[in-house]
C-alpha cells in the first residue's frame, strides 16, 4: 500500500510537469490505478501507476535532448536520444545523449544524467582535493559557473560536471586534435538555463 501511495505523490509531481495532451493520456492510467487501488486490487494498481510513470519518465528524458548544442562547423551530429534507464545503468536515472562527428573521424560524445546514485559519487569525487592529487583523474577546470573534471590524453579527452548536486554532464572526445579544449567547447555551448527548467 505504501508503495503504490509514493507512485501515486510521484506520478502527480510529474504529471504537473506535463502538456495537456500528455497529462490526459496518463490521467487515464493514473484513474485506472485508482481504481484498483479503491477496490483493493493493489498489484494490478502499482502496474498502471508505475507504467504511467515510466512513460512520464521517457517523455522527460526525451526533453533533456533541447540542451545539446548544434553541430558547430566543420561537426554533424545524430539525433539526441533519451533514456529512462533501470538499475542496471547508471544505477538508474533519467539520461540523454548526442553523438558528434567530424570530417577526419573524431567524435564527441555528450550525456546528461539525472535522478541517478551515481550522481553522489561524483559529487564526492570533486569535493575532495585528495582524490586529484598528482593529477591522474584530471583536473579542476570552471564550466559555466559550475566545477568540472577535465582528463586530457592528446587526442582523447573526458570531461565531467555536476549541475546544482543533482544533474550529470559528460563529454567524451576521441581522435579529436586538441581533445581537452574541443570538450570544453561544446560543453561551453550547452543550454544550462534550460537544463535547469527541466530538472528542478
Amino acid at each position: 500500500m505504501k508503495r503504490a501511495i509514493t507512485c501515486i505523490s510521484c506520478l502527480l509531481l510529474l504529471l504537473s510537469l506535463a502538456g495537456p495532451a500528455l497529462a490526459d493520456e496518463i490521467s487515464d492510467q493514473l484513474n485506472q490505478g485508482m481504481k484498483f487501488y479503491k477496490d483493493g486490487k493493489i498489484s494490478q494498481a502499482i502496474g498502471e501507476i508505475e507504467f504511467a510513470l515510466a512513460q512520464l519518465k521517457q517523455k522527460k528524458a526525451e526533453a533533456l535532448g533541447q540542451i545539446f548544442p548544434e553541430p558547430p562547423s566543420g561537426w554533424t551530429a545524430e539525433k539526441a536520444e533519451g533514456q529512462a534507464a533501470g538499475g542496471a545503468m547508471f544505477g538508474g536515472g533519467i539520461s540523454a545523449s548526442r553523438n558528434y562527428k567530424n570530417s577526419s573521424r573524431g567524435q564527441v560524445k555528450i550525456q546528461v544524467i539525472s535522478d541517478s546514485p551515481l550522481i553522489q559519487s561524483v559529487a564526492m569525487m570533486l569535493s575532495n582535493p585528495m582524490f586529484l592529487q598528482g593529477g591522474k583523474q584530471g583536473k579542476l577546470v570552471r564550466f559555466q559557473g559550475h566545477k568540472a573534471l577535465l582528463k586530457d590524453q592528446g587526442d582523447r579527452a573526458e570531461f565531467q560536471a555536476l549541475i546544482d548536486n543533482k544533474v550529470l554532464v559528460q563529454l567524451n572526445a576521441r581522435g579529436v586534435q586538441n581533445a581537452a579544449q574541443v570538450v570544453q567547447d561544446f560543453a561551453g555551448k550547452l543550454d544550462l538555463a534550460k537544463l535547469k527548467e527541466l530538472t528542478q
